[in-house]
């Protein structure tokens, strides 16, 4: 039932999860889909923690996966991959499945049971952010890893918003952003 109303929210939107859209995706009777998950807030929030589950565990693998040292080009691209749960040179990747992924900033504005759950997702975001500039020698603060997010997130939907690829962009704007907000050992941070 969660993988369905995960699957759902991935394909159509947090509009889209209902007991009647889980239960068709589920093959299930839309009473069973009500009876673990009374309201649809409860049902859209189970489904979007399963889903950052996922996300959570796929980051997680690909970060042991890593090589020991990273350049910054490299270590640039890999946090918009982390950001963004989707490979940059991955060329399936479209306007609507990256858009998909942000939604869940609006929708936690809109929905008060989701802001928690969206914290704390970006707080191991942060963390796992903090794993890959190690990887490229840099010990950054939780202040500075969140910042580094920032400014994927915000290249993220400015590219959105002008109809453009928005990882290329990212991993450019990352680039430039890593050595300012995370000096590496012995370094000042530039201005």
């Amino acid at each position: 039932m969660l993988r369905s109303s995960a699957a759902v929210l991935r394909r159509r939107g947090f509009d889209a999860v209902t007991s009647r859209s889980v239960a068709e995706e589920a093959g299930l009777p839309e009473q069973t889909v009500r009876a673990y998950y009374p309201s649809r807030d409860d049902l859209r929030a189970a489904g979007l923690k399963f889903m950052l589950n996922g996300w959570i565990e796929q980051a997680n693998d690909f970060i042991t996966r890593l090589p020991a040292r990273l350049d910054l080009t490299e270590t640039a691209r890999l946090i918009v991959e982390v950001a963004t749960v989707h490979a940059v040179a991955d060329g399936s990747v479209s306007r609507a499945t990256i858009s998909a992924v942000y939604e869940r900033y609006l929708q936690a504005g809109k929905h008060a049971e989701l802001t928690s759950l969206i914290s704390a997702y970006n707080e191991v975001l942060a963390d796992l952010v903090g794993h890959v500039l190690a990887r490229n020698g840099r010990q950054a603060s939780s202040q500075a890893c969140r910042a580094v997010l920032a400014v994927v997130d915000g290249t993220v939907i400015y590219r959105l918003a002008a109809g453009e690829s928005p990882a290329a962009g990212a991993v450019e704007m990352v680039e430039f952003a890593i050595p300012r907000l995370c000096a590496q050992p012995g370094e000042h941070q530039s201005q």
